[in-house]
């Protein structure tokens, strides 16, 4: 009877209707099983959007502390890290990695993850959340926005944590062998925020008085390694620009990231300017050949964050590159991108040469 009400609930989109039976039925192993059976049955035959009935569901009965606290004791994370691992293969399938009930699906195990390690997790649990996070992240086949929304859920949870809770993370053997993966796709990734974001997870995994000893065992390239080693956590933004350039020129024709100092942006008529930090020395543009797209940090008056503007391969409808002469300055490149979405040109003079 159970499997039948279960059933209708996630059939008909009812994630709160399905919290209810749950909660009616009691939280207990019994009930966790035939959840788990239901998820693995979805995920085998393509019921994505089932699934994340489930999640939603999930997600409804975390907001009672004393619930979750139950769930997490009868292993549910457990479950929901093996049902994260069922999509790796759907996610690189040729013919289902783009759909979208996929594509949710996996935004929707990141925010659950994210709001999981927001409560009293065990910390073997939580290392072995992050280590699924940057087993995705490190995927070439996975569609690229999903890789980079892997890591920054990594080094989201990272931060929510307490000193102890990462120290203990810090000191996990299991975390070793997947950020020396971290460091060699650092240099390899061919996508600049991918990069920052990997190199995020490396700083914050690894304790200041270790980086030294960590970095040359990672890089071979010493001068590489001392890069690394200069980007400070308070200046991170800036010092990892300063990193991650000197990491791609270091490649020269072989690099994956392609770095311009950009005059001036507008997006449509509306100029963008470089973020407000007197210690940024240009206004930088990215282009990333691994994610096909093109990619710029801008103030965002709005915002506690940089923003950031992303020219997607297949969002661009036509572009047109010219040379632009100016009697004072030199010359300038100019990039001027037709987005396929009406009323969205994107205009970029990317590169001025004296």
């Amino acid at each position: 009877m159970l499997e039948i009400k279960m059933e209708e609930c996630v059939s008909r989109g009812l994630s709160s209707d399905l919290a209810s039976l749950l909660r009616c039925e009691g939280l207990t192993t019994i009930t966790l099983t035939r959840l788990d059976q239901l998820v693995t049955k979805s995920v085998s035959g393509s019921g994505f959007s089932r699934v994340l009935v489930v999640l939603k569901s999930l997600e409804i009965l975390c907001e009672n502390r004393e619930e979750l606290q139950t769930l997490i004791h009868l292993g549910l994370t457990a479950k929901v890290v093996s049902w994260f691992s069922a999509i790796h293969q759907p996610l690189t399938s040729d013919l289902q990695r783009n759909a979208t009930p996929l594509l949710n699906l996996a935004d929707a195990f990141y925010d659950y993850f994210l709001l999981l390690c927001q409560t009293s997790l065990p910390v073997s649990q939580l290392s072995v959340v992050l280590l699924q996070l940057a087993r995705f992240a490190l995927d070439q086949d996975i569609h690229f926005p999903l890789r980079l929304e892997a890591i920054r859920t990594f080094n989201s949870i990272l931060e929510f944590l307490s000193r102890e809770q990462r120290r203990q993370i810090q000191m996990d053997q299991n975390q070793t062998p997947i950020l020396s993966q971290v460091a060699a796709a650092v240099l390899t990734v061919g996508d600049y925020e991918l990069q920052v974001s990997l190199s995020e997870a490396l700083c914050r995994l690894t304790p200041r008085k270790e980086r030294e000893h960590r970095a040359n065992q990672w890089f071979s390239c010493r001068d590489i390694s001392r890069a690394f080693c200069d980007i400070r956590d308070v200046d991170f933004e800036v010092d990892c620009r300063r990193f991650l350039n000197f990491v791609n020129r270091y490649h020269g024709d072989q690099r994956r990231v392609y770095t311009f100092p950009c005059v001036r942006a507008f997006l449509d008529s509306t100029e963008l300017f470089r973020p407000k930090d007197e210690k940024l020395d240009e206004f930088w543009i990215d282009f990333n050949v691994s994610s096909g797209c093109v990619s710029f940090f801008v103030d965002e008056p709005q915002g506690f964050l940089w923003g950031s503007i992303h020219l997607l391969k297949e969002e661009v409808d036509r572009y047109s590159l010219y040379l632009k002469q100016d009697g004072c300055t030199g010359a300038e490149t100019v990039l001027s991108v037709q987005l396929n979405t009406p009323s969205c040109t994107r205009t970029a003079e990317v590169v001025r040469w004296s």
